[in-house]
C-alpha cells in the first residue's frame, strides 16, 4: 500500500470516527460545545459568528457536521471518484476550523488543511 493511499485512509477513518463522535456525544452538548469554541476563538469576527449563529443553531449545525464527517468519510474510504473532492472539502472545513479555533488550534487545523490539499493534488 501506499503511503498516499494509507494517509487518506486514516483521514477517512478519522471523519468516520469524528462523524460518530458529534453525533452521539456533541449533539447532546451542542450549546456548550459550540459556546466553548466561542471562548477559545482568537479572531473576534470568527467569536462573533460562533456566538450569533452556530451556539443558537447548534443543534442543526452539529446534525450538518455530522453528515459531511460521515460523507467525507465513505467518499474517501470507498477509494471512488469522490476521493480528491472529498479531500478539498475536508481541507475547506480544516480551515474553518483554522478560523474558529485557539492559536493552537489554528496551527494544527492549517497543517491539516495543507495534508488534504496535498493528498488531493495526487489524484
Amino acid at each position: 500500500m501506499k503511503v498516499r493511499t494509507a494517509a487518506e485512509l486514516v483521514i477517512g477513518v478519522l471523519y468516520a470516527i469524528g462523524a460518530v463522535h458529534q453525533g452521539l456525544s456533541t449533539l447532546r452538548h451542542s450549546k456548550e460545545f459550540y459556546g466553548d469554541m466561542a471562548e477559545r476563538a482568537w479572531l473576534r469576527p470568527a467569536e462573533v459568528f460562533v456566538e450569533k449563529v452556530l451556539v443558537p443553531n447548534s443543534v442543526a449545525v452539529t446534525v450538518m457536521v455530522v453528515v459531511f464527517q460521515a460523507a467525507v468519510a465513505i467518499a474517501i474510504l470507498t477509494r471512488g471518484p469522490w476521493v480528491a473532492p472529498a479531500l478539498v472539502a475536508g481541507g475547506v472545513f480544516s480551515i474553518v476550523g483554522a478560523l474558529t479555533g485557539s492559536p493552537a488550534e489554528t496551527v494544527g487545523y492549517l497543517v491539516l488543511a495543507a495534508v488534504h490539499f496535498i493528498l488531493a493534488s495526487g489524484h
